[in-house]
């Protein structure tokens, strides 16, 4: 396969080329937190049961902020605690969701605080309605992030490869199986 020189991406030292399919994931998710414009001292939480969960977690911690997410299950707890993030305990000036379903968005403005902002990093494959009383009331912005870019001359994709070069025990939590081609 032939592509320009521009698309691709050095791995940074650290990061194994048998965890680089982590890179454009972390990096859908890298995005997501840029475009929640954290500020420091907020509280984040993130609602989602997948692998685009846990790297939001894991870009929010790194960017030095305290994140909580949702689980529903065992091994869901075991992952999160791994990347050193609790659980949803009252309200939170920003909450990620990273599930892409109407329960998902529901339980987001559940957890936002009057004011707060729900980044919506999650594929709705449906129409889904907002929550509207709770948006309402509560007057929440809802911030859209759809896949990765540049910013500032840096592209999301290579935060997001230091962010695992960085990080192992990220790749580590997040691939739970390793099957070979065939």
């Amino acid at each position: 396969m032939t592509v320009p020189q521009s698309m691709l991406v050095p791995l940074p030292a650290g990061l194994h080329v048998r965890d680089a399919c982590l890179v454009e994931p972390a990096s859908v998710a890298w995005h997501g937190i840029r475009r929640a414009a954290l500020v420091p001292g907020e509280r984040v939480a993130v609602v989602g049961g997948g692998s685009i969960r846990l790297l939001a977690a894991a870009a929010a911690r790194q960017e030095g902020f305290d994140v909580d997410i949702e689980v529903r299950h065992k091994h869901q707890r075991i992952a999160a605690e791994r990347l050193e993030v609790g659980s949803p305990e009252g309200i939170y000036d920003v909450v990620i969701d990273a599930a892409g379903s109407e329960s998902g968005l529901a339980r987001c403005a559940e957890l936002a605080r009057p004011g707060g902002r729900v980044v919506l990093l999650g594929i709705y494959q449906h129409t889904v309605p907002l929550p509207g009383v709770a948006g309402l009331v509560k007057e929440l912005t809802y911030v859209h992030s759809i896949a990765y870019s540049r910013h500032d001359g840096i592209r999301d994709i290579e935060q997001a490869a230091a962010l695992l070069a960085g990080n192992p025990t990220i790749a580590e939590t997040v691939i739970t199986h390793r099957f070979p081609l065939d």
